[in-house]
């Protein structure tokens, strides 16, 4: 393979070394950074050593094509080599500016993280009501945070439900309980608030009748979910499309037939 060889192959390969730990670890991207740097200063000197050992024949070429020929050939090598360099940094400062929007982002977001998917119990697809929904998020923070108050609130109507929480009992049992009632939420744990939508069961005590789609659709295809805590509050929009796949045909765009 030789020198040349060589420092070809290791361009090449810490060039997609640094690329790979960037994109795919990005607590590591200065690292990759230096990798592709390193990669970039050997790319240079294979160059110049490719050259170099090819000067008898640039020589020749010189003699044959004329000095003009071979400064246009000196000058697309330039070219080439500088938007290299060029391209090189403005991806690196790209990605310093992506890496701090998204810091910037997740310390706007505050010490809790909410996820736009939702989780429903019964429903169309079920042939049941609706009983309930389910909302995720966490506590993205290293400390303990105090959950103040959760709700959805109706944007037809203006309705309001106030959410309760899945937490653990002393025997480690998962039970649906009051905000108020919980402890603080330590770092790292996951959080699941619950709506649940309908009257009492009277023939099941602690079970709720649910709504039909219809009823349920009148008043909560569109709503907004509300969280508190001691530092922020968390608003998020849902709507039709949020709902689409518990109301399959039902909500969401759909293909019509033309009148008359």
């Amino acid at each position: 393979m030789g020198w040349n060889g060589i420092g070809w192959f290791i361009a090449l390969g810490l060039g997609a070394l640094g690329s790979a730990v960037t994109y795919l670890w990005p607590s590591f991207r200065e690292f990759g950074y230096f990798l592709l740097a390193v990669g970039l200063l050997a790319l240079v000197v294979a160059v110049i050593s490719a050259l170099r050992s090819g000067w008898p024949h640039y020589k020749a070429l010189r003699i044959r094509l004329g000095a003009v020929r071979t400064m246009l050939l000196v000058s697309l090598l330039g070219t080439w080599l500088f938007l290299t360099l060029t391209f090189g940094v403005f991806a690196w400062m790209h990605l310093q500016g992506a890496e701090t929007k998204t810091t910037a982002s997740a310390v706007d977001e505050g010490p809790l993280k909410w996820f736009s998917n939702l989780e429903m119990e019964g429903g169309p697809p079920l042939g049941r009501p609706v009983f309930s929904l389910t909302f995720h998020g966490g506590n993205a923070s290293q400390k303990e945070v105090s959950l103040k108050k959760a709700n959805i609130v109706s944007a037809i109507n203006g309705k309001k439900i106030d959410l309760e929480v899945i937490a653990q009992d002393d025997t480690g049992k998962s039970e649906l309980t009051s905000i108020g009632s919980i402890n603080l939420i330590p770092p790292g744990a996951p959080i699941r608030l619950v709506a649940k939508f309908g009257d009492p069961d009277p023939n099941a005590p602690g079970k709720i009748l649910g709504l039909d789609a219809k009823t349920f659709l009148e008043t909560w295809r569109q709503f907004f979910f509300n969280v508190e805590d001691e530092t922020k509050t968390y608003r998020l929009p849902y709507n039709e499309g949020s709902l689409i796949p518990f109301f399959p045909g039902t909500v969401g765009p759909h293909v019509t037939k033309k009148g008359g």
